[in-house]
């Protein structure tokens, strides 16, 4: 199956020309339908070929505090964190990334940051995770 594409669907958006347009069209001519994430990621300007899941931890000095999550963009995570997006974190900022770890499949990570949460995952971070310039 050979298939015709009569301008570059890649090109830098200029007037006129909707990427996500051209992204779905391509797919139609493909006859497949895209995920939900395909459609969200074209959307917002970012496309992945492949999804990874991070699990991270992050820390806040100044009230010595530890937070765990899930996320497919460990940068826009961070600055959701920072910027007082997540009501859980907003009252400890700032917060940095400590540890992260990478997971094909979201069950992965999942089952990796409900360890984490446990007391068990508590005393492997206490043993195994540093913040930059602490002291013990």
């Amino acid at each position: 199956m050979s298939i015709k594409v009569k301008r570059n669907i890649f090109a830098p958006a200029n007037k006129g020309n909707n990427f996500c347009k051209q992204f779905l069209g391509l797919v139609a001519q493909l006859n497949t339908r895209p995920s939900r994430t395909d459609v969200s990621l074209v959307r917002a300007g970012r496309i992945k070929f492949r999804n990874m899941f991070y699990v991270y931890v992050l820390y806040s000095f100044k009230f010595d505090r530890h937070y765990v999550g899930i996320t497919d963009c460990l940068e826009n995570r961070l600055n959701e964190h920072n910027i007082g997006k997540t009501q859980s974190t907003k009252a400890y900022l700032p917060w940095i990334i400590v540890h992260s770890e990478v997971f094909e499949t979201r069950i992965a990570a999942r089952n990796r940051e409900k360890y984490l949460k446990t007391a068990a995952g508590r005393r492997w971070r206490k043993q195994n995770i540093r913040p930059r310039g602490a002291t013990e």
